[in-house]
């Protein structure tokens, strides 16, 4: 879900982009993750964004004079120019009223599925080379989010298509939480398959 929403992000406003997508099968090994980004760095990406859990990737951007998008949390102390946008998790409401549950005995088991919406999840902490104009539109897409109005997956200007060019989403409809949720292919624009 993270690299097509991110994918398609990028194409509305570069449909020429690609993403190349280097799996680690594992959430934090600083190591790997920067070796990574390396790799990335050198087949020419000057635009890395992540999904594991150290700040190796945003070192090694700053390092390189690239640009990052930080993951979890705010990693300008560690790429002050790279970082373009965190996208942070905001959880500690939820964590607070799953522990009141526990203690006033009325917590159930559920599942979740929170997100912009429900104020879980923040696009912000803009790098200084993001100009204002771009801080504004990104803060209205989010709002637009969070209020229903934009649907990432949703194919408003013709069929969305997969990297093998079948159509996985028809020109004018939109894929609901449960699909989004089951998504196991990866939208045209992303070089580099899914994992094995």
């Amino acid at each position: 879900q993270g690299i097509n929403a991110f994918t398609l992000g990028m194409r509305s406003v570069n449909p020429k982009a690609e993403v190349r997508v280097i799996w680690l099968n594992e959430w934090f090994n600083p190591p790997r993750e920067r070796e990574a980004a390396t790799t990335l760095m050198n087949q020419g990406a000057d635009v890395l964004a992540f999904h594991t859990g150290s700040t190796a990737v945003m070192a090694a951007a700053e390092a390189r004079g690239k640009l990052a998008v930080a993951y979890h949390s705010d990693m300008r102390k560690v790429a002050p120019t790279a970082q373009i946008a965190a996208i942070t998790h905001q959880w500690g409401d939820y964590y607070t009223r799953r522990v009141r549950a526990v203690q006033d005995g009325s917590w159930k088991s559920g599942a979740l599925w929170g997100g912009v919406r429900d104020g879980m999840i923040r696009v912000g902490d803009f790098g200084p080379k993001v100009p204002a104009e771009v801080q504004r539109e990104v803060l209205q897409a989010q709002q637009a989010i969070g209020a229903g109005k934009l649907r990432p997956f949703q194919a408003n200007h013709g069929p969305i298509r997969d990297a093998e060019g079948r159509e996985v989403i028809a020109a004018g409809q939109a894929l609901g939480d449960e699909q989004i949720l089951s998504m196991n292919w990866l939208v045209k624009g992303v070089r580099g398959g899914l994992p094995r």
